[in-house]
């Protein structure tokens, strides 16, 4: 094929030659310009025959890479199909392997399940696990995801004073997820039980509503406040989170019923925030207040944003990040008459209540730091009075007026000692309330200043949700009543497994 191609070419560019003498012999052109042409036929010719050249080649190795492919059909031929009342080896047999390895690659391509639903030969559902197990749609416009989570604690307590020593066994928490998406990917809710206790009980019910990236819409249960408040039980650096997070969050419950505006896409990314109406009771009671809880937070990321609603550095942070951030909270509660409660015990007057926050954390190759500090101010708007169903004026009534002030901090730290497994951390707090007054007229959580100290050694046995946390915390406990007995000191150990699958 070469040679017939070559000779044609040949003769071509001859013909074309002589034909142009004869042209310049009847015009009398010069000699020059006709050996001009005639070496540029020669160079014309020259270059055909290395292409010609080069395609050979390309056609030898195609030809080779042809009789291979016919070699390998050639031996997946040869191979006998069993008959079906074969004793076959899944094994050793070839057929077997080959025959698998091609039905995985089928079921591996992206467009086989919706192919095999629109024929009708498959549910039009995708479901499997995935940090979680997972049902949704093949046009993904619902999905669901299931999570477990169990934490299983043992506690001992050395009390010095005033209580006996404790060692109990319990479930920390016992928690069932349901999160997604429905009808579209941008509507997302989240539903969460804990069932520790005798009675399970709701936790979070919310929908997330993220069609607009710089004000979505939040409505329904869940955390508010703080960042170690709304960051999961399931990846905080302590087993527990810290006294004064516990203390400042509002009517004692860290969940709450309400709406709020919120994103995290500001600023490419570098500045998240929040605001919110809440009821100010505690989340599984109705409002009877007839006021409001309002809730304002942000935070600014330098150097771009991180896992800092995730303790500890798991992730072994490449570059330096940090936050900085800060929230304020205020509500009026209370009644001007008599409790309808049947305790025999309660407030009747009402209360202003303003809290500020301020937050800061960083992360940096396996090293961690955070921190918040809290401010309370609770003013009287009547004169406090304790009453009982005598309505007789209780002890240690509170002037009109008057305003409580308390205060708290933590900072906590660790360190990856070996880098994704263990982790060293330590945390100190402190509580100061109002020393004003006594326990009895203090509104809320009444209690007396103490000082926390935390230490404690994180093993990872597969990233967050499977650990082992040992913790030993010395709680002194200044004056009051912070739910142990005046002037105590006590030891802590406590252990932790946890599982989240």
């Amino acid at each position: 094929m070469r040679n017939i191609t070559l000779t044609t070419l040949s003769v071509f560019i001859l013909l074309l030659g002589i034909s142009i003498s004869f042209v310049n012999k009847a015009y009398g052109s010069h000699d020059v310009d006709v050996a001009a042409l005639q070496k540029q036929l020669v160079t014309m010719q020259e270059t055909l025959m290395q292409k010609m050249g080069t395609m050979e080649e390309t056609i030898k190795g195609q030809q080779v890479m042809i009789n291979d492919l016919k070699e390998q059909n050639r031996k997946v031929v040869e191979i006998p199909m069993p008959n079906y009342k074969d004793d076959i080896d899944t094994e050793t047999s070839d057929f077997q392997e080959i025959i698998g390895r091609e039905i995985d690659n089928y079921f591996l391509k992206e467009d086989t399940k919706e192919k095999m639903a629109k024929a009708g030969l498959t549910p039009k559902l995708d479901f499997g696990y995935e940090k979680g197990f997972y049902l949704r749609t093949l046009d993904d416009k619902f999905s669901v995801n299931l999570r477990n989570r169990i934490q299983f604690k043992y506690q001992y307590r050395d009390v010095e004073w005033g209580e006996e020593d404790q060692s109990t066994f319990d479930h920390r928490r016992v928690r069932t997820e349901l999160s997604g998406h429905a009808y579209d990917e941008n509507i997302k809710y989240k539903f969460e039980w804990e069932s520790s206790s005798v009675y399970g009980y709701l936790l979070d019910a919310y929908v997330d509503i993220t069609h607009v990236p710089w004000a979505n819409i939040w409505a329904g249960q869940g955390k508010v406040y703080s960042r170690q408040v709304l960051t999961s039980g399931a990846t905080l650096q302590m087993i527990d989170r810290s006294v004064s997070s516990e203390e400042f969050s509002f009517q004692g419950d860290k969940r709450k019923r309400g709406v709020a505006i919120h994103s995290d896409k500001i600023l490419d990314g570098k500045v998240d925030y929040l605001f919110g109406v809440y009821n100010p009771q505690a989340s599984f009671v109705d409002n009877d207040f007839n006021t409001m809880l309002y809730i304002a937070r942000a935070s600014y990321y330098p150097f771009g944003q991180y896992e800092s609603y995730k303790e500890s550095d798991m992730e072994y942070t490449e570059t330096f990040k940090a936050h900085i951030g800060g929230g304020m909270g205020f509500q009026q509660w209370g009644t001007n008459s008599s409790s309808s409660s049947s305790s025999l015990l309660d407030f009747k007057d009402e209360v202003d209540q303003t809290q500020l926050l301020a937050e800061f954390g960083f992360k940096y190759k396996g090293m961690s730091l955070s921190g918040e500090y809290h401010n309370r101010k609770r003013k009287l708007l009547d004169a406090l009075e304790l009453f009982n169903v005598f309505d007789a004026p209780g002890l240690g009534a509170i002037d009109k007026g008057e305003a409580l002030h308390d205060q708290g901090f933590f900072v906590q730290g660790g360190y990856f000692a070996i880098p994704k497994k263990l982790e060293v951390t330590g945390r100190c707090e402190l509580i100061d309330v109002d020393e004003e007054y006594n326990a009895s007229a203090t509104v809320g959580i009444g209690s007396g200043d103490a000082n926390y100290y935390t230490a404690g050694l994180n093993y990872f046995l597969d990233g967050r949700d499977h650990k082992v946390q040992l913790n030993y915390r010395y709680i002194d406990q200044k004056e009051g009543s912070h739910s142990r007995s005046l002037g105590s000191v006590q030891n802590e150990i406590i252990m932790q497994y946890q599982l989240y699958f």
